[in-house]
């Protein structure tokens, strides 16, 4: 078990008021680092943008059009990132053997970003988007590691206990690739060694986890921090397909609370802002006979937030020094979960930053 800090006169007074007054308790400003996750699937090159999310959902569409993927948009992105409270974008990074990491077009607000004159603002993690497709093993973690060091440097790479996180997708595929647990262990030492020689202290690396025994192989595979990308289906309650998003708010942090209790590293929580993927269904997935969350709104967002925000401070020994949380998502727009300012009036952002500011009540 990681060593637990502990807790204050004033975070033990913080728990005992969670239980009394619900949500309506709030993090001091700037006690916490809250970030977001960042998808890019919004250069207009991709197949995200669908026929069917610009007709039947036009309220996700963002106040700049559907193609974000623009300098002067990306700019603008970090500046309201920024002035609502993020301290953090972690960028879904993307690669594929025998193309360039700029050349994949899900990388490229990350390069945009970089290029920002409002860079500044924002610190960046990477999230290894390590799924189909974009498998993670031994054949290509010397190549990998060349690229992810060179992120390191970047004087806007954001540190945990002052080493640059880096935040794997998922387990299995590695577990698999590598050939047992012991295998990636032994690659995550090798990073943070050659993380060490190139003059840093070496690397934080984190592996979403949705189940104890997730989390179990997540560390076996030598993780030293828990999190995850979202949990949207621990709200599925019910037999109903359309499910209240208030179900997921009170699911997620029972989930926090189970997780962070059997996790012998710290851990970061994600807060699932919502889930809504019939934009993106297929013969495959089949989406539109799946659960989905309704009452997405500024409202519903706000409430995520303080859910997290207040978990965090009854939670403080399992958390990281920094006290991260992350929020799924920035801009997930396509499968229901997203902060980005809408063209047509719904603005998520109004609740986040009433949640990060300590309003009561979002306008």
């Amino acid at each position: 078990m990681h060593l637990l800090r502990s807790r204050s006169v004033l975070t033990v007074w913080l728990a005992v008021a969670l239980l009394l007054s619900g949500n309506q308790l709030l993090a001091q400003k700037g006690k916490n680092k809250i970030g977001a996750y960042y998808f890019d699937g919004w250069s207009g090159t991709t197949f995200h943008i669908t026929d069917d999310l610009k007709t039947n959902y036009s309220d996700r569409e963002p106040v700049w059009g559907w193609v974000t993927s623009k300098q002067e948009i990306v700019d603008e992105q970090i500046a309201l990132a920024a002035s609502s409270g993020l301290s953090f974008f972690s960028f879904c990074w993307y690669h594929r053997n025998g193309r360039t990491i700029e050349e994949l077009p899900e990388n490229r607000a990350l390069g945009l970003y970089k290029k920002s004159k409002n860079v500044k603002k924002l610190e960046y993690c990477l999230l290894v988007a390590n799924h189909g497709g974009f498998d993670v093993g031994p054949e290509n973690w010397e190549k990998l590691t060349d690229i992810w060091l060179d992120e390191f440097k970047h004087p806007q790479y954001m540190r945990v206990a002052n080493k640059p996180l880096l935040i794997f997708f998922e387990f299995t595929s590695l577990i698999k690739n590598f050939g047992s647990p012991e295998a990636v262990s032994v690659a995550f030492e090798k990073l943070r060694k050659r993380a060490v020689d190139a003059g840093m202290p070496g690397a934080s690396i984190a592996i979403c986890a949705g189940s104890p025994d997730g989390i179990a192989k997540a560390e076996s595979a030598g993780a030293d921090i828990i999190t995850g990308y979202n949990y949207h289906s621990v709200g599925f309650k019910g037999p109903n397909q359309a499910i209240p998003i208030d179900t997921l708010h009170s699911a997620e942090q029972q989930l926090w609370s189970k997780l962070s209790s059997v996790a012998k590293k710290p851990y970061i929580p994600v807060s699932t802002m919502g889930w809504d993927p019939r934009p993106w269904s297929n013969e495959k997935n089949k989406y539109q006979e799946r659960p989905y969350f309704t009452g997405f709104s500024a409202q519903s967002v706000q409430q995520s937030v303080n859910g997290l925000l207040n978990w965090m401070n009854a939670h403080d020994s399992s958390l990281t020094q920094e006290r991260i949380g992350l929020l799924y998502a920035w801009n997930e727009n396509g499968e229901g979960a997203w902060l980005t300012p809408g063209k047509h009036g719904l603005n998520p952002l109004n609740g986040l930053k009433a949640a990060l500011s300590g309003k009561k009540k979002v306008k």
